[in-house]
C-alpha cells in the first residue's frame, strides 16, 4: 500500500481481486474529518497484485504532478 499525504488527507493505493484479475484502487481519506473524499478504480485489469499496485502507485504519482 502506497501513501501520498499532505497533514490530515491521504491518498492510499491498494489492489482488489475482480474477475479473477487485479485493478488498482486509490482512495482519497480525510482523517481529521474520518471521511472518504473519493475512491478511483482502474478501468484496465492486471495479472497479478503487484502489476495492479504498480499501475496504480504510477497514477498516483501522475495525478500529484498534475496539481
Amino acid at each position: 500500500m502506497a501513501k501520498d499525504s499532505t497533514p490530515h488527507l491521504q491518498a492510499i493505493v491498494q489492489t482488489a481481486p475482480q474477475a479473477g484479475r487485479y485493478v488498482w484502487v486509490i482512495t482519497l481519506v480525510d482523517f481529521a474529518a474520518q471521511l472518504v473524499k473519493r475512491t478511483i478504480v482502474s478501468d484496465d485489469t492486471f495479472t497479478t497484485s503487484d502489476a495492479a499496485r504498480v499501475a496504480g502507485d504510477a497514477q498516483l504519482k501522475a495525478m500529484a504532478a498534475d496539481k
